[in-house]
């Protein structure tokens, strides 16, 4: 039990070492997130501008293909590219290679994600690359100077984007130590905290959600809280549990709103306590986090005062 609650996952998401920035807006492009052993990475991409990449790369997320391959040629100061061997350098069997869709106006600046390929233009197929910097060079220029295709960028990670740029490496650009792609994966909620921070006894004290991206699928929603020593406590609908549990399961798409739970704070009641809450894929477990999430790590610290 203590292994489950305490997976790295869920630490780094109640402590705050590693989690998601809140992005209120709706997102115009399909978001995905990619964890990695240095920290996680979110994209949005480029579904109208080029929608033949995006199709074909989501194929590969959807797939899991990209699960545990590595990012195999580094170079500081140019990009880093992955997606096509695994942690043994073997390179994986990918799908048929796509049409070039670099004449779409998208440029390779700091942050882009883009198709990596041979010297044929129509062949790439699962390998991509992040810049590191702005490279002008890879654009489209002209038809014998075709570039190279640009589908989506980094809207957060960019600080794990530039530490993995930095990593030492060896003959042919390859990392002395793997640099894992551990899990890439859709994001397909976005959920905020909708309460203020400061509570003083007689106040109203309500944990409550709200979601900023239009759901499409049923998911589990999960919520826990942080207590002043250490524990964890899991909100469910039937009240509270040191034992892992989501609040909901299966939470229709038009349960936009969540009020978790709401009473008047009584007096004595003093100190900080962290609020956190995740969508997961329905039927799943913290054991399984990497693979599961399909949301924001959302959360919020919150203090009573006398």
């Amino acid at each position: 039990m203590e292994r489950m609650i305490h997976s790295k996952f869920m630490v780094s998401f109640i402590i705050g070492l590693s989690f998601f920035i809140n992005i209120s807006v709706a997102h115009a492009g399909t978001v995905v997130d990619m964890q990695t052993n240095h920290g996680l990475i979110t994209i949005e991409l480029e579904d109208e501008v080029a929608p033949i990449t995006v199709s074909n790369f989501l194929t590969y997320v959807d797939e899991g293909f990209y699960d545990g391959l590595v990012f195999h040629r580094i170079i500081e100061g140019f990009m880093s590219q992955g997606g096509g061997f695994n942690e043994a350098l073997q390179q994986q069997t990918p799908h048929a290679p796509i049409v070039l869709e670099s004449n779409v106006g998208l440029p390779n600046d700091r942050g882009t994600i883009a198709m990596a390929r041979t010297s044929v233009p129509d062949s790439a197929t699962s390998q991509f690359f992040i810049n590191a910097v702005d490279n002008a060079f890879l654009d489209y220029s002209n038809a014998t100077r075709p570039g190279y295709a640009v589908f989506g960028a980094v809207i957060e990670g960019m600080a794990v984007v530039d530490e993995i740029n930095k990593v030492a490496t060896g003959t042919n650009d390859v990392p002395l130590e793997n640099v894992v792609i551990e899990v890439v994966r859709r994001r397909e909620a976005q959920l905020n905290f909708a309460m203020q921070s400061n509570y003083r006894a007689g106040d109203t004290f309500a944990i409550a959600l709200e979601e900023t991206m239009l759901r499409s699928a049923e998911l589990d929603l999960w919520v826990a809280i942080l207590m002043p020593d250490g524990s964890l406590l899991f909100a469910t609908e039937q009240g509270f549990s040191t034992v892992p549990a989501a609040y909901k399961a299966a939470v229709a798409t038009t349960e936009t709103n969540h009020l978790i739970y709401s009473v008047t704070v009584p007096a004595g009641i003093t100190g900080e306590y962290t609020l956190a809450a995740i969508y997961m894929k329905t039927g799943t477990n913290l054991e399984d986090m990497a693979h599961s999430l399909r949301s924001n790590f959302e959360q919020v610290t919150i203090e009573f005062v006398q």
